[in-house]
């Protein structure tokens, strides 16, 4: 074709790529600032966050060599250090999930603007978005890490000779040597494409195996790398992988046990768990995911049946098991570890995809179930984004009052102790108990209970007890006393007689050394 010819033939594809991804783009900035405003227009540090202010969190030891080439090179790039910037970051990381959306929607070739913005937007709204606000510190390169993985996905799955498709393995294996958790995205993107050829092209069986072959073949690729470059990263710093989530036991693990977690994973599905920290359908959201369900097991099955009543048969067999295979893939994270959160799972977000996917690519020619379908998938998938931007809103509006009563507790924690007779700032100060205050006198909010999503999920007392509560008290309210090293006190008469705090007395001056007696 003449460079003119396949000019003009392509202009009218960049046209309707460019209105989709505006559409995205758009939709993924308004869902936003409407959802994540408070976290990113306020510092918020919980637990983790006030650890790492200046650094990107456990790498190495947790199989994430990635993440730590990504600080050293950040650290090349800007020439200071990390930094736990809640509008940088915040900002960064929707940018990702709006390049990801974009690259969604042209891999499925979705053809509606409006389903292309509801992709966008539900991307950035999904819960585990504001578990990511919660780990600041850690966001925009776990963000860049998804976005990495989709395009990995999408390379594998274009139309594309095998070595230009080797880029793929090197996105995929940085992704999950960033974070692990994005592993069951690839899966899904792989699992709708291959729903989309059976439905939409007219080729044969075995070339439709030979793509799959070549698909299974860039996954192993991808879990090679990363096993590689892994192994090499912890020889070179002689380290070995911590037992957290089972990281270290992936090869040691009995066939059984990832059968049970595939089971798991299934159910998790089809009955999503309630009032627990992986919980994406809080309030009444479980049962618009129902909903959901429901819509997708319609449009499922209609796909199915128009495959079949064409005669194609073996295909619209290979539809109905892809469709068994998606649950599997969106929650895939069951069956890696073990003791699975909120942070893993934005896999799930997928099951949009899926959702969108049906809905533009099933056509229904009478008009009056058409027009029932799509009013009701409008109203769904709005409904779903408002409730979203309610509940991250929520979980934002319990960190910011925690966050300033734990302020509060300690300025007065650091009051009294200034306020002790024969105070003295070089005086050192030995904190008894630590992790055990607890007082009548703190405020709890029972109407915030519902959140689990973690990190949003602890109380003001879990709060004040987190293993960074002194460095909490340390960047938030300025205090850094002198610590106390010498020999045990709490066995001490004078200390065992001593009330805990805050009663009156649970601050001495005992053999030249502050006591607080928590």
């Amino acid at each position: 074709m003449a460079p003119e010819k396949a000019s003009k033939a392509l202009s009218p594809l960049w046209a309707e790529n460019k209105a989709r991804g505006r559409a995205i783009l758009i939709c993924a900035l308004l869902s936003g600032v409407i959802a994540h405003g408070t976290g990113l227009f306020n510092k918020l540090s919980y637990h983790d966050d006030i650890l790492a202010l200046f650094g990107v969190g456990t790498t190495l030891t947790s199989g994430r060599w990635m993440l730590h080439v990504m600080g050293v090179l950040e650290i090349m790039l800007f020439g200071d250090g990390h930094y736990s910037l809640p509008i940088m970051n915040g900002f960064f990381s929707i940018l990702c999930v709006a390049g990801a959306a974009m690259l969604l929607a042209d891999l499925l070739s979705i053809r509606r603007r409006g389903l292309c913005a509801a992709l966008g937007g539900l991307m950035v709204v999904f819960p585990v978005m504001t578990a990511y606000f919660g780990f600041n510190y850690t966001m925009p390169y776990y963000m860049l890490a998804m976005l990495m993985m989709v395009a990995a996905g999408w390379l594998i799955c274009r139309d594309l000779p095998w070595w230009a498709k080797l880029p793929a393995i090197v996105l995929g294996g940085c992704s999950v040597g960033t974070y692990q958790a994005f592993l069951p995205m690839l899966l899904t993107i792989i699992l709708l494409h291959d729903m989309r050829r059976l439905s939409e092209r007219e080729e044969s069986l075995p070339a439709f195996f030979r793509q799959v072959a070549l698909q299974i073949v860039f996954v192993a690729g991808v879990m090679v790398f990363y096993a590689a470059a892994n192994r090499f990263f912890l020889n070179k710093f002689q380290m070995e992988l911590s037992d957290y989530k089972g990281v270290n036991q992936v090869t040691s693990t009995s066939l059984s046990v990832y059968l049970q977690r595939a089971l798991d994973g299934y159910r998790e599905f089809f009955i999503p768990a309630r009032n627990v920290s992986y919980d994406m359908y809080p309030m009444h959201l479980h049962y618009v995911y129902l909903l959901m369900l429901g819509i997708d097991a319609a449009l499922g099955v209609r796909l199915i049946l128009k495959t079949w009543m064409s005669g194609l048969r073996a295909k619209a067999a290979l539809l109905f098991l892809l469709l068994l295979l998606f649950p599997l893939g969106c929650n895939f994270i069951f069956v890696m570890c073990e003791g699975v959160h909120g942070l893993m799972t934005y896999g799930q977000v997928m099951q949009f995809a899926l959702l969108i996917w049906l809905l533009d690519r099933v056509e229904i020619q009478a008009p009056r179930p058409r027009k029932m379908l799509s009013a009701a998938a409008a109203v769904m998938l709005g409904l779903t984004g408002v409730m979203y931007c309610r509940f991250d809103n929520q979980c934002y509006m319990r960190a910011t009052f925690e966050q300033q009563e734990a302020i509060s507790f300690f300025s007065t924690l650091i009051t009294r102790i200034q306020s002790t007779p024969d105070y003295h700032p070089d005086r050192p100060v030995a904190f008894l108990n630590a992790g055990e205050i607890e007082s009548p006198s703190i405020y709890h909010m029972d109407e915030l209970d519902f959140i689990e999503l973690n990190p949003y999920g602890d109380n003001l007392t879990e709060y004040l007890n987190a293993y960074s509560w002194d460095l909490f008290m340390e960047r938030w309210c300025g205090y850094y006393p002198q610590p106390y090293w010498g020999p045990e006190l709490s066995d001490l008469p004078e200390v065992l007689a001593m009330p805990h705090y805050p009663e009156a007395g649970s601050i001495q001056v005992i053999n030249d050394v502050l006591v607080v007696k928590f």
